[in-house]
């Protein structure tokens, strides 16, 4: 989806178990939320189009 809707190839380097951060120019634009216990349930991940609406608004401000 971040190919398609921006026209960047996205990285992806594996992390601590339940890691998840995506990060735009080194800073982390969005993170797994939620407590430990509903991480332990694979729970906490932001949505997809919500991770594509942050770089957009990132990529609008010149950042």
């Amino acid at each position: 989806m971040i190919k398609k809707r921006l026209g960047i190839d996205a990285v992806v380097t594996p992390g601590k178990t339940g890691q998840f951060e995506v990060l735009a120019d080194g800073q982390t634009v969005v993170e797994r939320g939620g407590n430990w216990f509903t991480r332990s349930f694979g729970a906490g991940y932001p949505d997809l189009d919500s991770v594509v609406d942050q770089l957009e608004k990132r990529r609008g401000q010149g950042k």
